[in-house]
């Protein structure tokens, strides 16, 4: 029963939009153009993925 009522309180908060989530990436950066910002997130995201792909064979490695 409680995770019933874990999962439908994390179902409500990520499809009813908020005010906070319903803004755009633009008006928070304050004149970054676009291409700025698809750059920083192609690098963040490839590092963030590097630094995954070693925690998982760490992880399988210890394991195996």
């Amino acid at each position: 029963m409680n995770q019933i009522f874990n999962f439908s309180i994390a179902l409500i908060l990520t499809l009813v939009p908020s005010t906070v989530f319903a803004r755009c990436a633009i008006c928070y950066t304050q004149g970054l153009s676009g291409a700025s910002i698809a750059v920083i997130v192609i690098v963040l995201s490839a590092i963030f993925l590097f630094i995954a792909n070693k925690f998982l064979q760490k992880f399988l490695e210890k394991y195996n």
